[in-house]
């Protein structure tokens, strides 16, 4: 007798469950869009994709949303169209009972921004995926310039986390995110390191805030290692002779740090 009283329960809880979805659905089928709210997450401190840019993609998708019946409107198709912004990361896009549109959206974030000679100016972002750069706003990140010859045509579609070794010009964005994600996770060298420059030889220089010297890194393997030995060198080193006694600092070298008196 239990056994069947809780059969039935469950039964009249299922079927209560399904009337009252298909009363919510027939209301949602009746419902207007009376608003599209936006929401952007600027926690991140950037502000590259605004509210306007998002309205006018959600507006004419469809060409009028508001007035439409709330069944009739793609969300999922909206939400495609926005992650296909170069500045969003991810957007959710849902419907209410109460006939809003609500758009969610989280921007990318830019951890370094690369001058390439040719004048282009675009972002890694912190997944490594290259982003372009706004004439809205511009993120204050580490900078990588000098000799470098990619454009933003030319690497636009590559992800530096997932770039093979056998290509060049696929080495050295590579090592400048791989180079720019290391300082930005420590705290001495975010401090410390304010720039990124390729010389001739396609090397990796930093210049620092402290000191009127170049440091020679190379490219960015043994990453921790080279900056192991610069933190050795600093509290051995310059403590004694002075932060500008030295006009560069080589790390590329294996268990040791050459460096060149100024003249």
């Amino acid at each position: 007798m239990k056994q069947f009283l809780s059969i039935a329960s469950w039964v009249l809880l299922t079927a209560g469950l399904v009337v009252v979805l298909g009363f919510v659905n027939q209301v949602q089928n009746k419902k207007v869009c009376t608003e599209i709210d936006i929401e952007i997450d600027n926690s991140n401190g950037n502000f590259f994709v605004e509210e306007q840019d998002i309205f006018a993609m959600v507006y004419h998708e469809i060409d009028t949303v508001v007035g439409r019946p709330i069944s009739a409107i793609d969300a999922q198709k909206i939400e495609r169209k926005i992650n296909n912004h170069p500045s969003v990361s991810n957007s959710e896009v849902y419907k209410t009972i109460d006939g809003k549109l609500k758009v969610e959206v989280s921007q990318r974030m830019p951890i370094v921004r690369i001058f390439s000679m040719n004048g282009d100016s675009y972002y890694l972002d912190g997944t490594g995926k290259v982003m372009p750069s706004s004439s809205k706003y511009t993120s204050r990140v580490f900078v990588a310039n000098g000799y470098i010859n990619d454009s933003f045509k030319k690497v636009s579609h590559l992800n530096a986390r997932m770039v093979t070794d056998s290509i060049q010009n696929r080495v050295l964005i590579d090592d400048i995110f791989t180079m720019a994600e290391f300082i930005r996770t420590d705290p001495l060298w975010h401090a410390q390191i304010e720039q990124l420059y390729v010389n001739k030889e396609l090397e990796i220089e930093l210049i620092p805030r402290v000191g009127n010297h170049r440091i020679v890194v190379g490219d960015a393997t043994d990453i921790q290692m080279k900056f192991d030995k610069l933190k050795v060198f600093y509290k051995k080193g310059l403590s004694k002779t002075g932060w500008n006694e030295y006009s560069v600092i080589n790390l590329k070298f294996a268990n040791q740090v050459v460096c060149k008196k100024r003249l």
